[in-house]
């Protein structure tokens, strides 16, 4: 018996060590990968979330200005090795897989890495990269295991923990708001046998709202800290702004009460026409529309809104301090006076981007690999009703769970991100894996009742 422990868990720190291994490869090939996007968190640009700003900041003050960011790196490298074996042990040990399908899991992870080393055109790993996706896709796997052990063990840990890496995960980037959602439909369907539905959605609800507070009074501290300031972080505003603006024209600007506001919005439409960044100049089709929509909205944002703005604040000699509650006035006053009639433009480029995301999650939007795509969401359903048909639902633990939780995750936040940007990978990898893996936990469960002659 004490034989066994040992081996376990010498077994347990290979996986650990080979991981972490895996991941420092990339590091050691090909360094810091600096991105378009990595300047601004390093600069701590008020339109960014505040966690990766600070996490910057915590190692550029402890090891310099000429190390920390390769301090960053190798350390983004180590959480992404520990997070890819805990999940893969963790899957191993509640499933009970056996080595192949354990193996399975842990490639599917890793895989991700050489999918976008070698085959997507960015050609390096994101966790030797210096932007959010280098900490936000390891800690999403400890939020996934959070909400298991809520769903399966109906944990008040699982609760605790899953609430602390929502919280932490939203910090970071304020796309993985849809972490509460889970949550909340985790605690639901944990609480609602023994308190009743009523009790288990407004505890849920209650929790979740102290997550999102804790959320907000984060972001608000860290802009006092840094601004002297008490506010969020700029932009929030400006995502869905970004969408109206791709979609508007001249004539909504008579929607604007404020003639200031006005003129910044008639400006900011005259210069994305000037540069072809409105729907008007895409190619027919979904595909061209989400081409030219992807290629135009972190210009429109960064290169359009954001300088019209500030050029505004710069004109009226507005003070530093009051920069950034002025920008989410303005950006917010301006999007939703002319939300009205920009929904038909918005809910045909929802649509395009909901399509978009359910290939971008699993595959590559290509003619050929689009039908397969629907091939494997067609494979993944089967399974799952297979698995119903074969009550699959009555054991303890059950693969359905896992498996409806990452569709759920997937749905969510294709969803959510089609409503405030564009469906582009690196924001759909966080469930490329998850349902991969979910399938694969379905397929083994099918297996061994396929083997047992279960009815």
């Amino acid at each position: 018996m004490k034989n066994d422990k040992i081996k376990r868990q010498g077994a347990a720190a290979a996986v650990v060590l080979v991981s972490i291994l895996f991941y420092l490869i990339w590091y050691w090939h090909d360094g810091v990968v600096i991105t378009p996007d990595s300047e601004s968190y390093m600069i701590m640009q008020a339109d960014r979330e505040p966690g990766y700003c600070f996490y910057l900041w915590l190692l550029r003050t402890a090891f310099g200005t000429k190390r920390y960011l390769n301090v960053a790196a190798v350390l983004q490298c180590i959480i992404a090795g520990i997070a890819t074996a805990v999940f893969t042990l963790s899957l191993r040990k509640r499933f009970c897989l056996n080595h192949l399908f354990s193996l399975g899991i842990w490639g599917v992870q890793c895989g991700l890495t050489l999918l976008n080393r070698f085959v997507a055109q960015r050609g390096y790993s994101y966790f030797n990269s210096i932007r959010t996706e280098a900490l936000a896709y390891s800690f999403y796997l400890f939020l996934i295991l959070g909400l298991l052990a809520i769903l399966y063990d109906h944990s008040r840990n699982g609760i605790l923990t899953s609430l602390i890496w929502a919280v932490v995960l939203t910090s970071i980037r304020k796309q993985m708001l849809v972490s509460f959602g889970l949550v909340f439909l985790a605690a639901v369907y944990a609480w609602w046998k023994d308190k009743g539905w009523k009790k288990a959605v407004v505890y849920s609800t209650v929790i979740v709202c102290l997550g999102l507070g804790g959320t907000r009074l984060i972001d608000c501290t860290y802009n006092y800290a840094f601004r002297g300031v008490f506010t969020s972080h700029t932009g929030d505003s400006s995502f869905i702004l970004g969408n109206e603006i791709y979609v508007a024209n001249d004539r909504m600007a008579e929607q604007i009460t404020s003639d200031t506001n006005r003129m910044i919005l008639l400006e900011i439409l005259e210069r994305c026409d000037g540069e072809q960044y409105n729907i008007q100049y895409a190619e027919s089709g979904w595909y061209g529309l989400q081409d030219h929509y992807s290629m135009s909205y972190d210009r429109i944002k960064f290169d359009v809104v954001m300088p019209v703005i500030r050029e505004y604040q710069d004109s009226i000699g507005m003070a530093e301090a009051d920069r950034e509650d002025s920008y989410n006035a303005i950006a917010g006053t301006i999007m939703k006076e002319i939300l009205m009639p920009c929904i038909p433009g918005l809910f045909k480029l929802f649509a395009v981007n909901v399509i978009s995301g359910l290939i971008t999650t699993v595959l590559k939007v290509h003619p050929i690999l689009n039908v397969l795509a629907l091939f494997l969401y067609l494979t993944y359903i089967g399974l799952f009703l297979w698995l119903v048909r074969k009550k699959s639902y009555q054991k303890a633990h059950t693969s359905l769970l896992f498996a409806a939780l990452a569709m759920i995750s997937l749905v969510a936040t294709i969803i959510l991100t089609s409503v405030t940007i564009y469906c582009q990978m690196r924001y759909m990898l966080y469930n490329t894996g998850l349902f991969y893996q979910a399938g694969l936990v379905m397929l083994y469960e099918a297996l061994q009742k396929e083997g047992a002659g279960l009815e």
